[in-house]
């Protein structure tokens, strides 16, 4: 299946028209490091602002465990055996039900769910790997996977047997094709083989199969990475030596829109998204037909403008701290960063304000 909505104009202009508002700022607060871990990474922040990550210690890099900051208290999520080398959470529900990844001493990525004080593989599948992505108000789970002796990795959503905790029934999403990040209603967004890598979508009706996402004819490959809970999707375009950040609104049935970059920039890339259509990623310059590019600047779009992230920050808060990634926001419009001080590496959370 292919959307074939009219392709809208190649680049979205800012104009002299277009309506003003004022341009949210930020504020910073650091997120309390797991208790004998010296850094942190975050996979996640729900829309009460659980933020869900890993810890690590710099000399032991196998000493990998997931965490959760939740009421502003960083606990570890724990593994799936005494024996294992590494866990992260990946989301955490309002509710407290938190998935991640582990192992159980091979290395081999499980997909795991923590229920009261023990963590479940959510579906061993015989020597492959599974990665658990999203959680709904079901407990339903949400992820991809391969099995051991195929090529293939697909979609599946695991459905827990309310005789048995721990215990799931998996359902296989339509493919070919990766689905990278999902939202609360169980929609999934990734890439499809097609036969260069397309971006695609995968809704939460019938045969949940994948359905292919409107593209350019200039582009080599294009990647979904992002999903709000209505259905509007953000990710990248690749024309040679080059990436573009993408927009597919539902309301316009997924006609494909190219998002601007900062002023001076000619490429970028479109993360996340949510509800109110606020869009987190990044800009930069490219030399065109070369990979040399500049280091570039985080980017936030609101109402379809960019912004460099670095201008909204408050300056007390974020005094003596560099973003080093974006990584998702929530329906609040808080966005989940990595930071830095330049010796350790912590989760930080921007909250508008007013």
């Amino acid at each position: 299946m292919k959307f074939t909505s009219t392709l809208l104009a190649a680049t979205v202009a800012i104009v002299a028209a277009a309506p003003s508002f004022a341009q949210q700022t930020y504020k910073l607060s650091v997120v309390p490091p797991l208790a004998g871990y010296r850094d942190a990474m975050a996979n996640s922040i729900n829309d009460i602002g659980d933020v869900a990550g890993y810890a690590s210690n710099p000399l032991t890099p196998q000493a990998i465990v997931g965490f959760v900051n939740r009421g502003g208290v960083t606990t570890a999520v724990g593994k799936l055996a005494a024996k294992a080398t590494f866990s992260t959470a990946t989301y955490v529900t309002p509710t407290g039900l938190i998935i991640g990844d582990g192992d159980s001493g091979d290395g081999r990525p499980q997909g795991i769910v923590k229920l009261g004080a023990k963590v479940y593989n959510i579906f061993s599948n015989n020597g492959g790997n599974t990665h658990a992505l999203k959680a709904d108000a079901q407990g339903r789970i949400y992820g991809y996977f391969i099995r051991r002796g195929t090529a293939s990795w697909q979609g599946a959503m695991w459905t827990p047997n309310a005789k048995k905790a721990g215990s799931y029934k998996e359902t296989i999403l339509g493919g070919p094709g990766v689905p990278w990040a999902f939202n609360v209603v169980g929609q999934g967004v990734g890439y499809g083989d097609a036969p260069r890598q397309t971006a695609s979508f995968w809704n939460n009706t019938g045969t949940r199969q994948m359905q292919y996402l409107q593209t350019s004819p200039d582009y080599t490959s294009s990647v979904a990475y992002g999903i709000s809970d209505n259905g509007d999707i953000v990710g990248t375009g690749h024309p040679a030596f080059a990436s573009l950040p993408l927009y597919w609104k539902a309301s316009t049935g997924y006609a494909l829109t190219e998002l601007p970059v900062l002023p001076g920039d000619n490429y970028g890339s479109a993360v996340a998204i949510n509800n109110a259509g606020t869009i987190i990623g990044n800009s930069y310059y490219g030399v065109p037909g070369t990979w040399t590019s500049s280091p570039g600047q985080f980017v936030i779009w609101t109402n379809g403008i960019p912004t460099a992230l670095a201008a909204l920050l408050d300056p007390i808060t974020n005094a003596g701290w560099s973003i080093t990634n974006v990584v998702g926001l929530n329906n609040r419009g808080q966005i989940v960063v990595s930071v830095s001080n330049g010796v350790v590496q912590r989760v930080g959370i921007l909250t508008p304000t007013p």
